[in-house]
């Protein structure tokens, strides 16, 4: 089935005939990338899992543990934000607690249960509303950049107190790297090619959200 792509930079309608995943689509026009198919759904599928798995994991894993004189305090994903809580940092625990586990957690429930109704073949206009909500959360995915505040606060603990790196900083380097992996493999528009299935339920009625959807 014939997809049609709109160019980004020039607006130029792209009609795709055959999609092959090893094929860059460019348009014909300004040569910018017009349409790149993911990979398989069942590998997007299982690399979501393990990053979910991950994800439980790691909110209640030690990230870190300081010890200043003899004082010794363990930090995880839930104790921090509690203690932003405690000291009146409403803002700042606000936006750690969306972006790096409502935003990724939804993103991930998301994914999965689009991977199942195209899995069982029940593809329903709320999956295409379900991907036009992931893309929206996509945009405001920052779940690395905590990352990247934990290993500044090692290399600044280091001088004025014993830091010790728990296995929670490796569970989330994991769910980070398999995270963002699955969110390269997954393309939301490739669900739209699983219209073509006669299998499909409510077919004429999903394409017609597609064609809907495509001039928004």
């Amino acid at each position: 089935m014939a997809i049609k792509r709109e160019c980004n930079y020039c607006g130029t309608t792209v009609e795709i005939e055959k999609l092959s995943r090893d094929t860059d689509y460019l348009c014909p026009v300004c040569k910018s990338l017009v349409y790149r198919r993911g990979q398989p759904f069942q590998h997007v599928f299982f690399l979501s899992i393990t990053s979910l798995l991950l994800f439980f994991w790691m909110l209640n894993a030690p990230l870190l543990s300081v010890k200043i004189l003899n004082i010794e305090r363990t930090i995880t994903f839930a104790n921090g934000i509690g203690y932003l809580i405690e000291t009146e940092y409403y803002l700042t625990a606000l936006i750690l607690s969306l972006t790096v586990i409502v935003i990724p957690y939804a993103m991930l429930i998301l994914r999965i249960a689009v991977m199942v109704s195209v899995r069982l073949k029940a593809l329903s206009p709320a999956t295409f509303k379900m991907l036009n909500f992931y893309k929206v959360l996509h945009e405001w995915n920052m779940a690395e950049v905590y990352l990247v505040g934990i290993l500044i606060a090692i290399i600044k603990l280091r001088s004025l107190a014993e830091v010790t790196v728990g296995n929670g900083t490796l569970i989330f380097l994991l769910f980070i790297v398999t995270f963002y992996i699955s969110v390269e493999w997954f393309n939301p528009n490739d669900v739209y090619l699983f219209c073509g299935d006669f299998h499909c339920k409510n077919r004429e009625e999903l394409l017609f959200y597609r064609e809907v959807e495509d001039e928004t």
